[in-house]
């Protein structure tokens, strides 16, 4: 259980880290929404989990 979490957050740390990258590229802010934020949350857990399978 507690590796399919730091998994789950080293996706999640890797997707903003991503995001920030992109952000300086384009010169600007990039904002994401609360209702695409959390789904994407869940897709890294559940990626997580079938990863540690």
């Amino acid at each position: 259980m507690m590796e399919t979490f730091g998994r789950g957050c080293l996706y999640i740390i890797l997707g903003v880290l991503l995001v920030m990258v992109l952000a300086f590229i384009v010169g600007g802010t990039i904002t994401i929404p609360w209702y695409i934020f959390i789904p994407l949350v869940v897709l890294a857990f559940w990626a997580a989990s079938k990863k540690g399978k």
